[in-house]
C-alpha cells in the first residue's frame, strides 16, 4: 500500500523504515491537525504564522468569552493551514485536578464523503 505522509506524533516503523507513515487521507489530515494544534510559536523556522493559538489561552480562565475567542482562533488556523477541513464544533473541557485542557474537535474533510471525524487533544496546563 502506498503511503501519504509521516504519522504524527512520530513513531518508529514496524515495516522496517524509520518512521510510521499514514496510508489514508483521513489519517493524514488527522496527523496534520495534531501537528498544527500542538505547535508552539517559533518552532517552525520561517513560518511565523504556523503555531497553535491554544498555548496563548492555557492560563486564562475557561469562561464563555475565552472559549469563544479560542474557538474562532482555532477555526481560523485550521482554515489557513488545512483548508480541506471544515470544523463543525469545538468543545473545551478543563480537568483542573489533572491539569489538562481537553479539546474535542468535530470536523469533516471537504469533498471526502462528508464523514464526520472527531479529534481529541489534551494539553497540559501546568509545566
Amino acid at each position: 500500500m502506498k503511503t501519504i505522509g509521516i504519522l504524527f506524533p512520530i513513531k518508529d516503523s514496524d515495516d522496517g523504515g524509520v518512521f510510521k507513515f499514514t496510508k489514508s487521507t483521513d489519517e493524514e489530515i488527522r496527523s496534520d491537525m495534531i501537528a498544527l494544534l500542538t505547535l508552539r510559536k517559533g518552532q517552525r523556522v520561517m513560518q511565523s504564522r504556523m503555531f497553535s493559538p491554544i498555548y496563548d489561552y492555557i492560563f486564562e480562565p475557561l469562561d464563555q468569552i475565552t472559549e469563544n475567542e479560542l474557538d474562532k482562533k482555532i477555526k481560523d488556523k485550521i482554515k489557513e493551514f488545512i483548508p480541506q477541513v471544515e470544523v463543525k464544533k469545538i468543545k473545551f473541557t478543563s480537568k483542573g485536578e489533572e491539569n489538562l485542557l481537553t479539546i474535542k474537535i468535530i470536523y469533516t474533510i471537504i469533498d471526502f464523503f462528508e464523514l464526520e471525524e472527531t479529534l481529541t487533544i489534551e494539553i497540559p496546563t501546568q509545566f
